[in-house]
């Protein structure tokens, strides 16, 4: 059962956008934010399973990078078209995620081998990022209130999300004369 357990993670994960958007919608900010805690504690916890007792799997290796951008994008959209957070860095996170995703995509197609590993500034950048919506859903759910703190970590998200970013186009650089 433990082989299963990260890809029924990642697949937990990659399902949780279908629920969180009514239960927003419909400001049932409880149930949405133990969904999407759930589903952020899921991030970490798969990978976490899938080395310590060495299950790794060709699904899993492309169904955790997708389950992580599904959710990270639909919420971002979704947190910036509510107002729960500003626009902008939606449309950061939005933004360095389709670039990535665009790459990968074009190598693929072109059949230019490019293995993406995960930089340690992007998982950091990664559990900034859910904190954040983590910390907006229950700022929600209770009721509270606090523009100038959201302001203040939407800044950091975004100083992040940029750091993260930049650091990746440094280490793949080579990879524009091979697109272009």
């Amino acid at each position: 059962m433990i082989k299963f357990t990260p890809n029924i993670l990642s697949f937990f994960r990659l399902a949780a956008p279908i629920f969180l958007v009514p239960m927003i919608l419909k400001n049932d900010f409880k149930s949405a934010f133990v969904i999407f805690s759930l589903a952020a504690s899921s991030d970490f916890l798969d990978g976490y399973l899938a080395r310590k007792f060495h299950v790794s799997s060709d699904l899993g290796s492309m169904l955790d990078p997708l389950a992580d951008k599904a959710l990270m994008i639909s919420s971002y959209v979704l947190f910036a078209y509510v107002k729960f957070i500003q626009t902008y860095v939606a449309a950061l996170v939005v933004g360095r995620d389709f670039l990535i995703l665009g790459v990968v995509t074009i190598c693929k197609l072109r059949r230019i081998p490019l293995e993406i590993q995960p930089l340690l500034s992007s998982k950091i950048n990664t559990a900034i990022q859910l904190l954040f919506l983590v910390g907006v859903l229950a700022c929600k759910s209770l009721a509270m209130n606090v523009p100038w703190a959201t302001e203040l970590c939407g800044l950091i998200v975004s100083i992040s999300t940029i750091f993260s970013g930049a650091e990746y186009a440094q280490k793949y650089y080579w990879i524009k004369d091979k697109i272009l």
